[in-house]
């Protein structure tokens, strides 16, 4: 029995094999594209709740930094006799400040909220 292959027909079937191994080459490479895009994803959703943190600790520091100096200016109008009674109220406000900076689940809009309504109450005397 003699078996005759065209050259043809055998660069053909070469073909079909090497675009067969291409299509689950291409099945692997999108798999793997899948579990990377996954991870992408999670990672970018830490960096949202990060800078989110980041934001409302910076607006919490502002508030710091604004009682810090003027306690620090109603501390030196005392030295040179301005009222005592200011610069205790805001060194305690100071020093309110740095606790709810530290305490845990401190709530920015919350404070905001709260010190809107001491202005308020401060200008309506």
């Amino acid at each position: 029995m003699d078996v005759t292959i065209d050259i043809k027909t055998f660069f053909i079937v070469l073909v079909l094999i090497a675009l067969v191994i291409l299509i689950v080459y291409g099945i692997m490479l999108l798999r793997k594209l899948l579990v990377t895009i996954e991870r992408t994803n999670k990672v970018l959703e830490d960096v949202e709740k990060i800078s989110e943190l980041a934001a409302s600790r910076s607006q919490d520091l502002d508030g710091i930094v604004d009682n810090v100096s003027v306690a620090a200016s109603e501390l030196s109008g005392a030295m040179s006799g301005g009222s005592f009674i200011g610069t205790v109220s805001s060194v305690a406000k100071s020093a309110a400040s740095l606790k709810g900076l530290f305490s845990e689940g401190s709530d920015t809009e919350t404070r905001a909220a709260k010190k809107r309504e001491k202005k308020a109450a401060r200008s309506k005397k």
